[in-house]
């Protein structure tokens, strides 16, 4: 029976690592840009798997527009009128060049190429839409954000340490009685913040792969599965069980393990769910199109590591909460001042490098950024900021620009879109 586990869990886990270039051959995504046919949403959500989900498959495609048809889910719930933001169509946007290893490509051929695995861009300047395009799904589906959920998570932080109720040079066990004995007792709200634990909690695809790391005890836990010992632990325990690997901030770590337990700090802070928090402190305050939904683990822990689903206009929105146009959508200002200048002068630009995450966006931008901060994958030194989740979402900010690039795919670009965002604030 154990090394039947051990199979199935190393199977499961060398099916999440896998990621590529020659797996984003989605030309199936074009087929579905008007939604489903009832028999094929059928078919496809009687064979999805959980690494059919975490590749890039027809399965993937479907679940990453469905997701609530797999996973139990809460409602993150809107309030009050809908901000119809203007459309103003530029035509710099679509026809700026992209250059990348030595290619050259518009950005809006690069959104509609047959082969190419985008859903949708937003590209939305001084509060108006000048570039919106849906090329694999709809404009009211709700798409799962994957990791570029994290930063909802460290804006409730913020809002928590200005409000007195947080400081984030304090301990997790200051906070989260849960903690006490464990190795993340001593860690400081920093450290996982910034992604310096110094715990055994890396994620990339070595990680994935290895059925005995803790990243994979972890990420099996979320999904309800036995580890590689057969046992079937929650997603705390198995969260709480990471030990300590080094001295916290000497490396920037990349992990949603960090990001979970921010979550469990903001729940025993607040002593309300996760999807409540994220309704009442953003989701209502902002003139959202539609609710959100925020995935559930088997316990009924809110995976706020990447688990939040909603239109692709909505995440755009989040995102111009961090620009001068943020009272285009807010009546209230949720990204203060101080937390807006915490992300873009964070971090330690020397841990950058240390770690598989760093490295790979070095890569990707073809230029080094400046560190990472508050749950921020790159901080450029122009003070622009970005977030990437699994199989191509992002969402990049350009404060100064008062620009934000939005995007949901299911699988990474030939010609990242990392670059190509970086490239329209470049051309402002």
């Amino acid at each position: 029976m154990k090394k039947f586990l051990q199979t199935c869990c190393a199977g499961l886990l060398a099916a999440a690592a896998v990621v590529s270039a020659e797996s984003a051959t989605n030309g199936y995504l074009r087929d579905v840009a008007d939604g489903y046919a009832a028999e094929t949403a059928y078919q496809l959500r009687a064979s999805w798997s959980l690494p059919k989900f975490l590749t890039v498959t027809p399965e993937g495609a479907y679940s990453y527009l469905h997701l609530a048809e797999n996973f139990p889910h809460a409602t993150i719930y809107r309030a009050g009128p809908v901000v119809e933001l203007p459309r103003k169509p530029e035509r710099w946007v679509k026809t700026q060049e992209i250059t990348w290893q030595d290619k050259k490509q518009q950005f809006h051929d690069l959104i509609t190429a047959q082969d190419s695995p985008l859903q949708g861009a937003v590209v939305i300047h001084r509060g108006k839409v000048v570039y919106e395009e849906y090329p694999g799904m709809r404009p009211f589906d709700n798409h799962v954000w994957m990791s570029n959920a994290k930063p909802v998570a460290s804006l409730l932080i913020a809002q928590l340490q200005e409000e007195g109720r947080i400081d984030v040079n304090k301990t997790v066990a200051d906070y989260l009685p849960a903690a006490i004995g464990s190795d993340w007792e001593k860690i400081k709200l920093i450290d996982v913040l910034n992604m310096q634990t110094g715990l055994d909690l890396e994620e990339g695809p070595e990680q994935r792969a290895n059925p005995n790391s803790s990243f994979a005890r972890f990420m099996v836990a979320e999904a309800g599965l036995p580890n590689v010992d057969g046992v079937r632990e929650t997603h705390n325990q198995a969260l709480l069980a990471i030990v300590k690997l080094r001295e916290p901030g000497s490396a920037f770590e990349y992990s949603s393990a960090n990001t979970q337990m921010l979550g469990l700090v903001i729940e025993a802070v607040t002593g309300q769910r996760l999807a409540d928090v994220v309704s009442e402190r953003i989701w209502m305050k902002v003139g959202m199109e539609g609710d959100a939904q925020l995935g559930l683990s088997p316990q009924g822990n809110g995976i706020i590591h990447g688990l939040i689903s909603s239109r692709l206009m909505d995440m755009a929105k989040f995102g111009m909460l961090y620009t001068p146009s943020w009272n285009r959508v807010s009546k209230a200002r949720l990204v203060s001042e101080k937390a807006l200048n915490d992300i873009r002068t964070g971090g330690q630009p020397e841990n950058y490098p240390r770690g598989v995450l760093g490295p790979k966006l070095q890569k990707l931008f073809a230029e080094t950024p400046r560190a990472n901060a508050y749950q921020w994958d790159a901080v450029f030194h122009d003070g622009d900021f970005y977030k990437g989740g699994m199989n191509g979402q992002g969402l990049y900010i350009s404060p100064e620009k008062d620009l934000v690039v939005a995007w949901f795919a299911n699988g990474f670009s030939p010609v990242p879109m990392e670059k190509a965002a970086r490239s329209l604030a470049l051309a402002l």
